[in-house]
């Protein structure tokens, strides 16, 4: 798009040069036309074919950005969570005429990204990935801030949990693992890491359906092995995680923590269609975070590229491609749904806060 529109301003440039020069005009006026053009950020609409601007930011008033902006992936880079986002960025960085950046700031679960960006410059120019961990960890009493101490931008991504078994295990649907697990309490192995969704997912079928699962700390390992060696007999991870072992016929999966049936994988149930209700909290779903404080112009132009972003058929068609989906939520809605996300996990930790 950039590089269309340059090309675009050097023919017409071209054009009016050769123009004033067969009627005879002096090169004063020659100069004095090409002068705004020469000027970095303005935007000649006007002159500019229509074709050639498709890809523009749609908010032309207000804050324009002067350099890139930078966003905190608070975990690994090349994780399930930092991949998805850089391609997010990439498309967000199409719509500006400056660049989006992906930088990794990880340790203590993500939140030394969050207090990194918590403390810069509410200019605009640095915002963090916020994702549901940041509301477990509050209703857990692990982090020390909430969705209040940032200002929301907006979400842009939307992926969500499934629950595997090994291909050979005798549960052939969610019925059949909830029957077993009523019939032998705290026998059944379920794979969980304290404190991550998966656990608040493996928790809210145990309250749905009043079973225990026994349930088998993974922490620092991988949960795949351990289920492929049937040293545990179901676990729950994002979809994005266990889609290699659905496609290889290593895992079986019951269902998937959602209201829409994940595209191409229409044969596997959703909890909604299973007659589930109020899971919504345990979806995986990615927001963006500013300092707060920050200019409401510049959240507003963010939210834009973010919007746009959304709407692009190739940066949809890369991400569900790794089982994730572009959204899009106003900043108001954003933080809406975030003070509803809190207070949830906040209720579904009461029984594990001590």
């Amino acid at each position: 798009m950039k590089k269309n529109m340059k090309k675009s301003l050097t023919i017409l440039i071209s054009a009016v040069m050769l123009l004033y020069t067969l009627v005879g005009c002096g090169t004063g006026k020659e100069d004095e036309n090409k002068e705004p053009v020469a000027q970095s950020g303005q935007q000649e609409t006007a002159e500019v074919p229509a074709e050639d601007n498709d890809g523009a930011s749609e908010s032309t008033d207000g804050w324009i950005p002067e350099k890139a902006i930078t966003i905190v992936v608070p975990y690994d880079a090349g994780g399930n969570t930092d991949i998805p986002t850089r391609i997010f960025a990439k498309y967000m960085g199409e719509y500006s005429d400056v660049d989006v950046n992906i930088t990794n700031i990880v340790g203590a679960g993500g939140r030394t990204g969050v207090k990194e960006v918590m403390n810069a410059n509410p200019d605009g120019y640095m915002l963090v990935l916020q994702s549901s961990g940041f509301a477990m960890q509050s209703a857990l009493g692990v982090a020390d801030f909430t969705y209040e101490d940032l200002d929301a931008v907006g979400y842009f991504l939307e992926s969500s949990l499934a629950l595997v078994v090994s291909a050979d295990s005798p549960y052939e649907t969610l019925d059949d693992l909830i029957q077993a697990a009523r019939e032998n309490p705290g026998t059944l192995k379920m794979g969980s890491v304290a404190g991550t969704l998966p656990l608040f997912a493996a928790m809210y079928l145990e309250k749905e359906n009043d079973v225990t699962f026994n349930q088998v700390d993974l922490a620092g390992g991988s949960k795949a092995p351990e289920l492929l060696s049937n040293r545990i007999d179901t676990y729950i991870d994002g979809f994005g995680a266990v889609k290699q072992y659905i496609d290889s016929g290593d895992f079986r999966c019951l269902a998937i923590f959602s209201s829409t049936p994940v595209e191409g994988y229409e044969n596997i149930p959703t909890l909604d269609a299973l007659g589930y209700e109020n899971f919504e909290y345990l979806k995986q779903n990615f927001g963006l975070w500013a300092p707060k404080g920050t200019d409401k112009e510049a959240i507003a132009y963010i939210n834009n590229l973010i919007k746009q972003a959304s709407e692009n058929e190739d940066c949809n068609s890369q991400l569900k491609e790794i089982s994730y989906n572009a959204m899009y939520s106003t900043s108001e809605e954003h933080e809406a749904i975030l003070e509803t996300i809190y207070s949830d996990f906040s209720e579904a930790a009461a029984g594990i806060v001590q």
